[in-house]
């Protein structure tokens, strides 16, 4: 006979029932169970499972009768007897009880035939052991590990309580152990918040915090971004010649039912901090002067009645002043906006037909035949023309030259954000406080890294201007330029353009050495004519050096102002030296590339600075992987509250602000799609300390675009996990290296082949420019140097202009006898041959019609012919190459199989000029037609 430990008095009257005590009758097949609690009806013989033994094992229930109900030590309980089908042994065994309405820690119990045992062991394979003296030993009560909040930990700790210490049996608020109950419970559900939040953002899959989405895509190499600040070109209107500093000026896009009645543009700083709308700043700082005369100045149509600029053009002429007096006073690096006046029919302009270009060039000329001043002008291939310019120069009513065509200048890259030093109040001044060091911190344990919140939000985020990309390609092209620069000023000093002075032999000097002047002739135009003529050699070494930094800056390195212009400066001059800094607007890239913001370049647009010392200044980065443990760095991350936090370095990547460190945060406010606003919708401007005068009109002409919302978690991680297959880092086949030099600014298509040289491997890079049939050389120089960082180890790369194949096509065509035949010719000219005119429509032979290899089609000629209405047959005669281009072109005059293919570098042409029929020549044969 066995005793379980019996329950407490405070649950024997609660609900559910459980076993209280397994009594074994002297025959060994009759058992008296007591349960406590309410007994569940549905108790019959299959509810109960004996388990254990060991000579007789597998025992079952026959039976199951109610034996009597009474009282049990105090309390109600509920007896049942079990009928068993045979004897049990002396082992341990077990009773358990199935089915719904019992307690889980008492629905079983050991027990034993024995008749002096009482405590029989656990394990119900276990012979008996010797019987135990004493009190029953009390069982620890069962832990319910599905509590994890507060509601169920406290219930798990009061019903542990009521099994622990029965004689506690208060259970309201006041009491003391009813508020550690609380607290504990509290803590509890704190800590398992806790273990449940790093559980879920331990994968991507399972995170939620912007944060933890942002450091797994990170790991896999996809730049998670925060937003974009939208960016536009605003032009300034002015009566009078002035300078103004551009960081203290602001613009704004007010509605119209919003203006002021007040007339003018400029409104007070107040005014604008006051209000929702969305603010714009310049990204270029320093001085700018604003003139009248570059308000509005007419494009030169060189005295032709109409005068097209294609679209692809990067050049153009200006009239500068009245022909006295010159009035323009453009340089490399300034903005202009090309804007049309009037249609090519004196029709409506075109609104699209607007663009922003930064000058890489400004020469003052005249124009030969009418002796007008003008000046030339000219930007990057990047910038060309996306649309072509109808320009023409009738007289106004005051006799003077007007345009259709005008570029307005005064012109400033703004971006949307403002500053926190203009508002209003203690938002103007914001110091980040490090804390100081605690006395007696235990310092095994490593401090976490210092973070920080700015107060403003949404802060601005903006990629770097210009792009280090730009900017070295642009160091490049300056160094480049140097000496063809000192050539020309040569030239000029040979040729009497450029009067002899103490300061031309001064640059002489410091050019080529004092030493060499004084060797060579005493005679300063004999000297020059020696060094013209021999300038090359004498400056072989500089040259050298020259190529050397420009293909280093060509690499995407941007070069150190500081120790490269000591280089310069030491062998170009002065001037040479202060052109690579990124204050130069001449660097600062094509403002086609600085109008298409890439929101996964964008950085937090802040300016932290220490407020004590020198102001040492911490700058942002996408993150710390890379930077050493002296590199004041720090990281931005965007909550999904729109807060920005600054996370600061640990002394191993990146260096940890000291303890008491006060840090000056200035940063602009605004971000996002918001700030995309339209043409003409920028209309106000405002200056940080004092009144504008004489601005008479604020206008932008292009839409403000690349305004980015951050990216939603929801994307990243559809996106993530495919980020490093997406994305072509290193070239190995002919079609990576066809795929990444398309990919290059100014390149319309390209196409590849790897060929043998005996050695190694050589790219072989056909490059099919925009807007031209022929690459520039600088052209075909960026791209080579762009592929060095891609190209595999022992791959030589070559890049060449695409292999154009003019053609020799003629056809017979059947002209139905209604109809003229010289329209006919017309139509089928024009759905043939490349647009004859700027914004005509592009023929079947038109260079952007047509591509690498593209096979021409007897088929789809007859196609195009049979396409007029007024044609009744046509059939192709000839469909050859050019006889002059080259050997093995005799053959059949239209290919058996009726395609004329092209090989792989290969693209056909077809001009039809009667000047150039090397170009490619079409010959209609028509009959018919009257």
């Amino acid at each position: 006979m066995t005793v379980l430990d019996g329950p407490d008095e405070g649950l024997r009257e609660r609900r559910p029932a459980g076993i209280e005590d397994v009594r074994a009758h002297a025959d060994r097949r009759t058992l008296t169970v007591t349960f406590f609690g309410v007994l569940p009806p549905c108790v019959d013989r299959h509810s109960f499972v004996i388990e254990g033994g060991r000579r007789i094992v597998g025992i079952r229930v026959l039976r199951v009768t109610r034996d009597t109900v009474g009282e049990t030590d105090g309390g109600t309980a509920t007896r049942l007897r079990l009928t068993l089908d045979r004897p049990g042994d002396d082992s341990a065994y077990r009773l358990r009880v199935l089915g719904r309405g019992f307690h889980g820690g008492h629905d079983q119990a050991h027990f034993t035939f024995h008749p002096t045992l009482r405590h029989p062991p656990h394990d119900a394979t276990a012979t008996a052991p010797a019987p135990a003296s004493g009190p029953p030993a009390r069982t620890a009560p069962a832990i319910d590990y599905l509590a994890k909040d507060y509601a169920s930990f406290r219930r798990l700790l009061l019903e542990r309580l009521a099994l622990t210490l029965p004689q506690w049996t208060e259970r309201h608020a006041p009491d003391l152990w009813v508020t550690l109950v609380e607290l504990l419970a509290h803590i509890g559900d704190r800590l398992s918040y806790q273990q449940d939040a790093v559980a879920t953002e331990a994968y991507l899959d399972t995170a939620r915090l912007r944060t933890s989405v942002r450091r797994h895509a990170r790991l896999v190499g996809y730049t998670m971004h925060d937003g974009c600040a939208a960016r536009t070109v605003v032009c300034v209107e002015t009566d009078a010649k002035r300078t103004v500093r551009t960081g203290d000026l602001a613009f704004t896009a007010l509605p119209g039912d919003e203006l002021p009645q007040a007339s003018g543009p400029v409104m007070s700083r107040e005014a604008l901090t006051a209000g929702p709308h969305p603010v714009y700043q310049p990204l270029d700082q320093g001085r700018m002067w604003l003139r009248p005369e570059h308000n509005s100045v007419p494009l030169w149509a060189w005295g032709q009645d109409t005068f097209w600029l294609p679209a692809g053009t990067t050049r153009a002429a200006l009239l500068d002043g009245d022909g006295e007096h010159r009035a323009l006073h453009f340089a490399p690096g300034d903005l202009l906006v090309l804007e049309e006046m009037a249609g090519p029919v004196d029709s409506a302009p075109d609104p699209g037909h607007r663009q922003a270009v930064r000058l890489t060039r400004a020469t003052r000329d005249f124009d030969a035949h009418t002796g007008t001043p003008v000046l030339k002008i000219a930007w990057a291939d990047e910038d060309s023309l996306a649309f072509p310019l109808c320009v023409r120069n009738p007289r106004g009513p005051d006799g003077r030259p007007s345009a259709t065509v005008v570029a307005r200048g005064n012109a400033l890259l703004v971006e949307h954000g403002l500053e926190n030093t203009w508002l209003p109040g203690g938002d103007a001044d914001e110091i980040i406080e490090v804390p100081g060091a605690t006395t007696g911190a235990h310092t095994a344990t490593p401090a976490r890294p210092f973070t920080a919140t700015l107060r403003g939000t949404p802060v601005t985020w903006s990629p770097p201007h210009p792009r280090p990309a730009d900017l070295g390609a642009a160091q490049a092209r300056q160094l480049m330029d140097l000496g063809t620069r000192a050539r020309d000023r040569l030239r000029d000093l040979h040729q009497g353009v450029t009067a002899q002075s103490r300061h031309e032999r001064d640059f002489l000097a410091e050019l080529f050495g004092a030493s060499l002047l004084d060797d060579l002739s005493a005679d300063l135009q004999d000297t020059v004519a020696r060094l013209l003529a021999r300038f090359d050699e004498f400056l072989e070494a500089r040259l050298r050096r020259l190529e050397t930094l420009a293909r280093r800056a060509r690499s995407g390195y941007v070069l150190d102002p500081a120790d490269t212009g000591w280089e310069l400066r030491h062998t170009w001059g002065d001037e040479a030296a202060h052109e690579l800094g990124s204050d130069n607007p001449a660097l600062h890239g094509p403002a086609s590339s600085a109008l298409r913001p890439d929101p996964r370049e964008a950085l937090p647009a802040l300016h932290l600075v220490e407020a004590a010392g020198a102001g040492v200044r911490w700058i942002p980065r996408r993150d710390l992987l890379e930077s050493g443990p002296r590199d004041r760095h720090l990281v931005g991350e965007t909550d999904d509250e729109g807060v920005l936090t600054l996370r600061f370095g640990d002394d191993r990547c990146g260096q940890a602000p000291q303890p008491g460190t006060r840090l000056h945060a200035v940063y602009r406010v605004g971000n996002g799609r918001s700030g995309n606003a339209g043409s003409e919708a920028v209309n106000r401007i405002a200056h940080r300390d004092e009144d504008l005068v004489g601005i008479t009109r604020v206008r932008n002409p292009v839409p403000a675009t690349g305004g980015t919302d951050p990216e939603p978690v929801a994307e990243v991680r559809l996106a993530a996990p495919h980020a490093p297959f997406r994305t072509l880092l290193r070239a190995v086949t002919a079609e990576d290296y066809a795929t990444l030099a398309g990919n290059h600014p100014g390149v319309q298509r390209a196409a590849a082949s790897l060929r043998w040289t005996g050695s190694w491997y050589e790219a072989d890079v056909a490059l099919d420019p925009a807007g031209t049939s022929v690459p520039s050389p600088r052209l075909l120089q960026e791209v080579r140097s762009a592929m060095h960082r891609y190209r595999r180890i022992g791959h030589d790369v070559v890049t060449h202009p695409a292999l154009l194949v003019p053609l020799d096509v003629a056809l017979n065509v059947l002209v139905d006898p209604h109809y003229v035949t010289a329209h006919v010719r017309e139509a089928l000219m024009r759905r043939f041959l490349p647009a004859r005119r700027p914004g005509g429509k592009a023929g079947f032979f038109d260079p952007a019609a047509l591509t690498f290899g593209t096979p021409v089609r007897a088929s789809a000629l007859v196609a195009l012919c049979m396409g007029v209405p007024e044609v009744r047959h046509a059939e192709v005669t000839r469909l050859r190459r050019w006889p002059a281009s080259g050997p093995g072109v005799e053959g059949p005059d239209v290919p058996p199989s009726g395609e004329l293919r092209m090989r792989p570098l290969e693209i056909p042409r077809l001009d039809g000029d009667v000047t150039h029929p090397e170009n490619g020549w079409l010959t209609l044969r028509l009959r018919g037609g009257r």
